[in-house]
């Protein structure tokens, strides 16, 4: 349980809770109000938070953001209060178009390659699944000069080659980002992981002037337009998200050969997020949303005034009286239903057709109930596939 004493609190007008945790149980121990803003990122939080939120809310007063439309029509499914969508942004003065050998040159990336590039978490991404769909794209256009390249992270290594077309170069400073993105000729995002709610980093590989091939999955459908890159069909089977790696197959063959598609795709990303995602967009939305919420002032009635010995908890539209010592003790009894939270987030509800191939990575191994009994189990069969196709990186990332 969290607690915030007074003179604290006296020093603030509001609280911005920038992730799922709960810090406003802080309410059942203290005499002053906040009015709090809560922003969530992906619906892996919202399992755990929905039913415990709930009896800390107070309408009117508190607000809810979510980066995306996707998130907020999954969380209206158990939340009974408006939401408000306020998608992130990025900055446009340093995630801009730049002069690509030259970048290239600074992070030792072969000028003449054409480079597949991936940025993000390693924990949602496949780097067998990834590297398959690569090689297939090189059968079909016969471009043997294509590679991939992947960066992201959270520890530093050096550069290593998992084969000769494909090179990780780990984590990258903040400097450095900017120039990998404008070092790839597609930015090549083929990953679909639980905790991803809006997918920051397409939205600065577009700022960068980059075509885009993602998953249609959660927010990667609302900022990847069709005039700026192409999405693969996503479905669940199983328990699994199953990602069409035709469709990922077509779209990078169709921007290999295609140069001056490349060329329009990425200005018209750069145009998306010039008119859409920028840092000045997003903080104009949240200043006029706490300027809105401070001028309420303090509300005459707190749904919470019994806590912590007594609160009211409502999900899925079921009300439940108890304790917030007996909720913190009992979450499982609490969490919403899975499933109801992340169907709405695949483009198709069968595989129909060919193509199709299961997606697993750390992320969806920790987070998918299909995992729950055996995660250890199947976290380690990963790590084996993984050493057993690509020793070189695996060695690399074990000894970083």
């Amino acid at each position: 349980m969290w607690h915030l004493d007074e003179e604290f609190l006296g020093d603030y007008d509001l609280i911005h809770i920038w992730d799922a945790s709960p810090v406003y149980t802080y309410r059942a121990f203290t005499q002053t109000f906040l009015p709090h803003c809560y922003t969530l990122h992906s619906a892996a939080s919202m399992a755990g938070w929905v039913p415990l939120a709930s009896a800390f809310y107070v309408p009117e007063h508190d607000i809810v953001t979510l980066g995306s439309r996707c998130l907020a029509r999954t969380l209206k499914r158990f939340w009974r209060f408006p939401v408000d969508v306020i998608p992130y942004g990025v900055d446009t003065e340093v995630f801009k178009p730049l002069d690509k050998n030259e970048c290239k040159r600074e992070l030792k990336i072969p000028k003449e390659r054409f480079v597949l590039g991936y940025l993000g978490r390693l924990s949602k991404f496949n780097p067998i699944f990834a590297y398959e769909t690569m090689r297939k794209v090189k059968e079909q256009t016969g471009r043997e000069d294509i590679m991939l390249v992947v960066a992201g992270g959270s520890r530093k290594i050096k550069p290593v080659y998992a084969k000769d077309d494909f090179l990780l170069l780990g984590y990258l400073e903040p400097s450095q980002v900017p120039r990998f993105l404008n070092s790839c000729d597609v930015f090549f995002n083929p990953v679909a992981g639980m905790r991803e709610g809006f997918g920051l980093t397409v939205v600065e590989a577009m700022s960068c002037g980059l075509p885009v091939v993602t998953s249609s999955w959660n927010g990667y459908r609302e900022t990847v337009s069709c005039d700026a890159g192409f999405l693969a069909r996503t479905c669940w089977v199983n328990g699994d998200v199953w990602i069409n790696q035709r469709d990922l197959v077509s779209a990078c063959v169709t921007l290999v050969k295609n140069p001056d598609l490349r060329e329009k795709m990425a200005k018209k990303a750069r145009q998306r997020v010039e008119r859409c995602y920028t840092w000045d967009r997003c903080v104009d939305n949240y200043r006029l949303k706490f300027e809105e919420m401070i001028r309420k002032g303090t509300p005459k009635n707190l749904p919470y005034e019994r806590a912590p010995d007594e609160i009211t908890v409502e999900t899925t539209g079921v009300t439940r009286i108890t304790s917030l010592e007996e909720m913190l003790r009992k979450t499982e009894e609490f969490k919403v239903d899975f499933q109801a939270l992340h169907e709405g987030f695949v483009s198709d509800l069968s595989t129909q057709g060919e193509g199709w191939k299961r997606f697993t990575c750390i992320d969806n191994i920790v987070n998918l109930p299909k995992y729950r009994m055996n995660m250890k189990r199947a976290l380690v069969k990963l790590g084996n596939q993984i050493a057993a196709r690509f020793p070189k990186l695996a060695r690399a990332l074990e000894t970083s």
